[in-house]
């Protein structure tokens, strides 16, 4: 009887579980590969205008006959960096869709929370390289406050996504709570069994991702250490696993991504259950670090924006 009373609360989990939320492939390497093309072309045009090596995109540009209209200037309002200025701002302004999201349930099938988090964190990024590039490096008076907020902000912003995978969520955004991690973990527990049990090698390998130990009663600092150790030696046993399923010539190649899919499920969430306090206190206090920040860079930005038409307008 218990035995049945668990697979059937371990199967009306497993469907309830599709609603949790996974990461998208596609637009997560589309988002890395755009990402690092865009930075590296707005990094390099700095450099080679900076040091006037002859060398440019721009100059590149010009001979298939684009951006004729912006010449090699390093002046944040001249050339090519007060368009880039422009974008990298646009950036910010539209990466804030993410709290519109998060906050109106109308959004709710407008994708996973997960996936405009990732389009958050890329609008960040690349906007906080345009900004700097948009600078030319001539930093000074107001400004100077909006941008090293805007390096502190996304600089921690990075933290804040590493704590924010700790915590499962679903599709919806919701957090995954506590009793719904354990039965996650009790269907994937008995799928594997189930599906793999008389094979002992399977198991074995199932066997080898242990829990974490509880980090509650640890400060901040103690927590986030112990967090990035449990992720890098996990990181190096799943490695390790991946391979041994590789050369396994027993098993079809179907069998060895659900195999592997399964462990992962299991790190995922053991991670999560014995880490889930400490994770949401950690980002909490990222929270009332972050938003300040976050605010007056914005502050200071449209001030800026503001100012420079004026002067614009008053210059015409």
């Amino acid at each position: 009887m218990a035995a049945d009373a668990r697979r059937a609360r371990a199967a009306n989990n497993n469907a309830g579980s599709e609603n949790l939320a996974e990461l998208n492939w596609p637009l997560h390497l589309f988002l890395w590969f755009a990402g690092i093309i865009i930075c590296s072309a707005a990094l390099l045009e700095s450099y080679f205008q900076i040091s006037n090596s002859g060398i440019s995109l721009l100059h590149l540009a010009h001979r298939q006959g684009f951006l004729n209209g912006y010449q090699v200037a390093m002046e944040p309002n001249k050339g090519i960096w007060h368009a880039v200025g422009i974008t990298g701002s646009a950036c910010f302004i539209i990466m804030m869709s993410y709290s519109i999201r998060k906050r109106f349930a109308f959004m709710v099938d407008m994708g996973s929370l997960r996936s405009w988090l990732d389009v958050h964190m890329f609008l960040g990024i690349v906007g906080a390289v345009l900004t700097t590039t948009h600078t030319t490096y001539k930093l000074g008076g107001l400004v100077s406050i909006s941008f090293w907020c805007m390096i502190i902000v996304a600089t921690s912003g990075l933290l804040g996504r590493y704590l924010y995978g700790w915590i499962p969520h679903q599709v919806s955004g919701k957090e995954m709570e506590m009793d719904q991690i354990r039965e996650y973990l009790e269907a994937t527990e008995d799928e594997i069994r189930s599906s793999w049990g008389k094979d002992p090698v399977i198991v074995e390998y199932y066997d080898r991702i242990n829990a974490p130990p509880f980090s509650d009663r640890d400060n901040a600092v103690v927590a986030i250490v112990k967090m990035f150790a449990y992720d890098f030696a996990n990181m190096v046993l799943i490695a390790k696993i991946w391979m041994e399923l590789l050369s396994d010539k027993h098993l079809p190649p179907a069998a060895k991504k659900e195999i592997f899919s399964l462990i992962r499920k299991k790190n995922n969430m053991l991670r999560s259950r014995n880490f889930l306090t400490t994770a949401q206190r950690l980002l909490h206090y990222w929270h009332v670090f972050h938003k300040p920040l976050a605010v007056i860079m914005f502050l200071v930005m449209f001030l800026h924006i503001i100012v420079w038409a004026l002067f614009r307008t008053h210059a015409s």
